[in-house]
């Protein structure tokens, strides 16, 4: 037999964005604000249970706001040289609190239901702000070498939202991430092989081998020593040929 539950809702999403662009032979630049609300999410997480069963929490109701501005340009001052940049600050969160109904995968038994307190609490995973820069010279008519700038912050740990069912975390954000800053090298060089355009390419990324967390998993006490961590690549190097045919 198959009990189909009638209570599910679509996920809605409701956007507005509004734009200006602007562009002159030398400098072009773009502005964008937006607002999105996601109505009514649904989330599924399973973790092995004691006996190796795999136990499976259904989320649902779960509403977020993001809103923010992007902004991003260009700019030639001169023939040889480009400057690009871009900046986004944005503020994304948990609207409302939402409930969680959990069952074993393997018996079908239904466990419970509880409340999850994810309102007001930030959406994780993903840095909220953000800026790069990047200047490229032309040395030569297909030779050019590039310098860019990448920051990320606001990054909080994934939340695993079933662990928000004691109401004394309401209103407690996990773990946020250590800000950090990145500065990439590369070079480019356009040639032919036997007639066919070709580009070797060189790069040298996190140029002064910063440590940073480029992700984590939010631990029980919502801090480092309890998080799930993932660090970032520290400097690596890659060459690349690029052939045209």
């Amino acid at each position: 037999d198959v009990d189909l539950y009638t209570g599910a809702l679509n996920e809605r999403v409701f956007s507005v964005e509004l734009g200006y662009g602007f562009k002159t032979q030398m400098f072009s630049a773009n502005v964008n604000l937006y607002r999105t609300s996601w109505l009514d999410r649904f989330m599924t997480f399973s973790l092995p249970g004691a006996d190796g069963e795999f136990i499976t929490s259904n989320v649902t109701g779960l509403d977020a706001l993001h809103q923010g501005i992007e902004v991003d340009f260009l700019f030639r001052p001169f023939d040889k040289l480009t400057v690009t940049g871009m900046a986004s600050l944005g503020d994304w969160t948990w609207k409302d609190d939402a409930s969680a109904t959990t069952f074993n995968d393997t018996t079908g038994e239904l466990l419970g239901s509880e409340t999850i307190y994810a309102k007001g609490l930030k959406v994780s995973d993903a840095a909220q702000t953000t800026f790069a820069l990047g200047l490229k010279y032309d040395l030569l008519e297909k030779t050019n070498i590039s310098l860019d700038y990448n920051y990320a912050g606001d990054n909080y740990a994934t939340m695993n939202v079933t662990g928000k069912t004691d109401e004394a975390d309401s209103g407690v954000n996990t773990w946020q991430l250590p800000n950090y800053s990145l500065f990439d090298l590369g070079l480019s060089h356009g040639f032919e092989i036997a007639g066919l355009d070709s580009t070797l390419s060189a790069n040298m990324n996190n140029i002064f081998d910063v440590d940073y967390i480029s992700d984590a998993n939010n631990g029980s006490s919502s801090d480092y020593d309890t998080a799930q961590v993932y660090y970032g690549a520290g400097r690596t190097f890659s060459l690349g040929l690029k052939v045209k045919f």
